[in-house]
C-alpha cells in the first residue's frame, strides 16, 4: 500500500527538527502577534492564540460516535488531527447490543450521553462537538471554528431576547428561558419524512434567508430553505448537551415502535424535541399578544394533519436548540451540491491587499437582470489558515499563500464552511478529499501537530476564555513522534487506539487519496 513519498524522504532528524521548530513557532505565536509578512496579503493583526486577561481554561471534546473500522473515519480523524483539533473520542467502538451504532442508529444517542454523563460538574461549560464519523471531514480550523459558534449562538439569544419582550418577567437566563447554545447542522427536508410529526411543522419559518435565494420557491429539495435539522453535526455546552440527549432518550422510551419504518432513526427523535421547543416557543409568544388560549391549528395553519404536542404544566421543553441555517459550521449535502463552489479568494480592490475576496458568476436565484457579486475571505480564517501551512514549510519548502488556495464555500449563504457532511450518498466526499486545501500536506501535518497534541496546547481564545483540548495523545504510548504518534481514545474506558491499529490499512485512502471502486 503507497504512502506519501514526501515523508518517507524525511529522516528522523528531520521530523525532529521540525518539532523543534513547531514549539518555539507556537510559543511565539501565544506572546506576540503574527507578524504579517510580504508572502502574507492578510492583515494577521488579530491573534486566536492569545491568552486573555481573564484566565479562564474551558476544554473542546471531540466526540465521533463509530462502531468499526473504515476508511472514511480515517479521512474525518486525519482532518480534524492535521487542522488542530482535539484528540477524538470514539463512542460506541465495537460495542455490541443496542449500543452498536452499526445495528442502530440509536446507539449514537445512547453512548454519547454514557460519556456527558461521564463528565463532572466542572466540565458543564465545556463545548461539546458530535460528527458523523463516516461522513463529515474538517475544513477550517478549530479556533474560527468556536468564535463562529459563539457569535452565532450570541445572535441568536439576543434575537430570542427581542421576540419575547425586554419586560418578560422571566430572565434569559433561567434554565427553561429561550435561548441557544447548542447548534445542529441544517437539513433542506424534514427527515424522515412525515410531515404530522412536530418537528417537520413546528419549526420557524423566518430563517433569516429569504425565499427564493436558494432558486424558485417551488417545493424542489434543492430549492427549499434549509429550515429542519440534521443530528449528524452538533456542537454545545456539556449541560445542555446532557439534558437534550437525556429528553431525546426519553422520547425514545416513550415513542418507540418497533414496526414503524424508521424506528432508529436517531434524527427523528431529536428533531421532534427540537419541534416541541420550537412548538412551546410559538404558543408562549402568542400567548403575550392574546392572553389565552390560543388554537394551534390556526397558529401553525398547514395543510397536513398534525400531531399536536400535549404538555403537561412543569413538562420541560427549552434545551437551548437551533439550527446552524447559513451553514458557518455544517454544511450538509442533499440538495445543496449546486451551490457548493470551490472559491480562490485572490482578487482585491485594496491597495495593501489586506482584503480579498472571489467573485460568484452563478445567477442561484435566477434574478433578472444578476449581477456577479463578491464573496470575502474572512480575516481570521485567514491567519489561522496562514499559520497551519507555515508550520509545514521546514518540511515541505515553499508553501501557498492562503489566497492561492480553493476553499469550498456555500455561493448563497456566502459562508466558508467548517465541515462538509455527506448526507445521501457518499461518492461526493470522496470526490471532495483530495479537493480540500491542506490534503497535500496531511503526513507532514500530522507530524508538526504531534507536539501540541501531546501537551495539550490552547486551540483557541473566544468567549473570554482560552480553549484546551479535552483529550490529548496517550502518555503510555512506545511512540512518541511521527503519524503513528497520534491515535484516539475509544469511548470513555476502553483505553488506547492507535493510528496505526485504526488506520494502518488505509494509508492510500487517506494520504493518497485511492478510493475503493466498491462504495461500501
Amino acid at each position: 500500500m503507497q504512502i506519501s513519498t514526501l515523508s518517507n524522504r524525511l529522516s528522523r532528524w528531520q521530523w525532529a527538527g521540525l518539532a523543534s521548530l513547531f514549539v518555539i513557532a507556537f510559543i511565539t505565536i501565544i506572546q506576540y502577534p503574527l507578524a504579517t509578512t510580504s508572502t502574507d496579503p492578510i492583515s494577521a493583526s488579530k491573534n486566536a492564540y492569545s491568552l486573555t486577561a481573564s484566565g479562564a481554561v474551558s476544554k473542546f471534546h471531540l466526540l465521533l460516535p463509530a462502531s468499526g473500522y473504515h476508511f472514511r473515519l480515517c479521512r474525518a480523524v486525519a482532518s480534524a488531527i492535521a487542522l488542530g483539533y482535539p484528540v477524538p473520542v470514539l463512542n460506541g467502538w465495537m460495542k455490541e447490543g443496542d449500543l452498536d451504532a452499526s445495528k442502530t442508529h440509536l446507539a449514537k444517542v445512547r453512548t454519547v450521553m454514557q460519556y456527558l454523563d461521564s463528565l463532572p460538574a466542572s466540565s458543564d461549560d465545556d463545548l461539546v462537538l458530535m460528527i458523523d464519523a463516516y461522513d463529515v471531514v474538517f475544513q477550517i480550523p478549530p479556533d474560527v471554528l468556536i468564535e463562529r459558534y459563539f457569535a452565532i449562538t450570541k445572535a441568536a439569544s439576543a434575537r430570542l431576547a427581542s421576540r419575547y419582550g425586554v419586560n418578560s418577567s422571566e430572565s434569559l437566563a433561567a434554565d427553561d428561558a429561550p435561548r441557544q447554545t447548542i447548534l445542529f447542522g441544517p437539513e433542506k427536508v424534514c427527515y424522515p419524512v412525515d410531515w404530522s410529526r412536530v418537528g417537520c411543522w413546528a419549526v420557524p419559518q423566518d430563517i433569516g434567508i429569504p425565499r427564493g435565494a436558494f432558486g424558485p420557491d417551488d417545493g424542489q429539495l434543492q430549492h427549499n430553505l434549509p429550515r429542519w435539522l440534521n443530528s449528524g453535526t452538533i456542537m454545545g455546552p456539556a449541560k445542555d448537551m446532557r439534558l437534550m440527549f437525556a429528553a431525546t432518550l426519553d422520547r425514545i422510551v416513550k415513542h418507540y415502535d418497533p414496526n414503524h419504518e424508521y424506528s432508529d432513526s436517531d434524527q427523528m427523535y431529536i428533531s421532534d424535541v427540537w419541534g416541541v421547543q420550537e412548538f412551546a416557543r410559538s404558543m408562549r409568544e402568542l400567548r403575550q399578544y392574546f392572553h389565552g388560549d390560543i388554537n394551534p391549528n390556526a397558529a401553525f395553519p398547514t395543510n397536513e394533519e398534525k400531531v399536536v404536542p400535549n404538555l403537561e404544566p412543569d413538562q420541560r421543553t427549552e434545551y437551548h436548540i437551533g439550527i446552524d441555517h447559513r451553514s458557518e459550521l455544517f454544511q450538509t449535502r442533499a440538495g445543496s451540491d449546486y451551490v457548493l463552489e470551490m472559491l480562490t479568494f485572490n482578487e482585491t480592490t485594496d491597495v495593501n491587499g489586506t482584503t480579498t475576496f472571489a467573485t460568484v458568476t452563478q445567477n442561484i436565484a435566477e434574478s433578472p437582470n444578476f449581477t456577479p457579486y463578491e464573496i470575502y475571505l474572512p480575516s481570521n480564517l485567514a491567519s489561522s489558515i496562514t499559520r497551519i501551512l507555515r508550520l509545514v514549510e521546514p518540511a515541505v519548502g515553499v508553501v501557498p499563500n492562503v489566497t492561492d488556495i480553493a476553499l469550498e464555500t456555500n455561493i448563497v449563504t456566502k459562508n466558508i464552511y467548517g465541515m462538509f457532511h455527506s448526507t445521501g450518498g457518499k461518492d461526493w466526499i470522496d470526490q471532495l478529499w483530495t479537493k480540500l486545501w491542506f490534503f497535500p500536506y496531511v503526513r507532514p501535518l500530522f507530524e508538526a501537530m504531534v507536539p501540541a497534541l501531546q501537551a495539550g496546547w490552547p486551540i483557541a481564545v473566544a468567549d473570554g476564555r482560552t480553549w484546551v483540548p479535552s483529550h490529548t495523545l496517550s502518555a503510555n504510548s512506545s511512540v512518541i513522534q511521527g503519524i503513528n504518534a497520534t491515535g484516539v481514545w475509544k469511548d470513555i474506558d476502553d483505553g488506547w487506539l492507535s493510528w496505526q491499529e485504526l488506520c494502518g490499512a488505509f494509508h492510500a485512502e487517506v494520504f493518497d487519496g485511492y478510493t475503493p471502486p466498491m462504495d461500501d
